[in-house]
């Protein structure tokens, strides 16, 4: 029997079929989504179809199929509470921060290039970074009081 030459076996679509699906293989092994250690494959499978009695005209089929890494799943974290007040269980999935937990971003005033801010409380002008009050207080006279003389206070 003469050698079949696979590059040019059904006009060359069983090499196509291989090459496309080692490219898939390829992708998903460097996919940093899957599985690194899962077993990649690729499955040829060509069919022959006798015509009948006579056995004198064969059909093929030729078909590749790959087997790749699934996708990793992903993990998260949820936390779960009973509502005292309506009895309703609550589920809030946890993020980088705990559901009603305020962090430093919550606060009004906060500059986030780091340079200092202030902001106005309780009608003085205060820097939120040092806690110092730069401004005056309403009816301040602006002298300087020595809490070390009792009596000034």
């Amino acid at each position: 029997m003469k050698h079949f030459n696979m590059e040019e076996f059904a006009n060359g679509e069983l090499s196509r079929q291989i090459n496309r699906d080692i490219e898939t293989v390829m992708r998903n092994i460097i996919d940093p989504n899957t599985e690194v250690k899962a077993t990649r494959k690729i499955t040829v499978t060509i069919g022959f179809k006798v015509n009948g009695e006579q056995r004198d005209f064969i059909t093929t089929s030729v078909n590749s199929k790959p087997t790749v890494a699934p996708a990793l799943g992903a993990v998260t974290a949820l936390g779960v509470a009973k509502n005292l007040k309506t009895g309703e269980i609550e589920v809030a999935e946890i993020g980088k921060q705990v559901p009603g937990q305020m962090s430093i971003d919550d606060l009004s005033g906060v500059n986030p290039d780091g340079f200092s801010v202030t902001t106005k409380i309780d009608g003085r002008i205060v820097n939120t970074d040092t806690g110092e009050i730069t401004g005056k207080a309403p009816g301040n006279s602006g002298k300087v009081i020595d809490l070390r003389d009792v009596k000034q206070a």
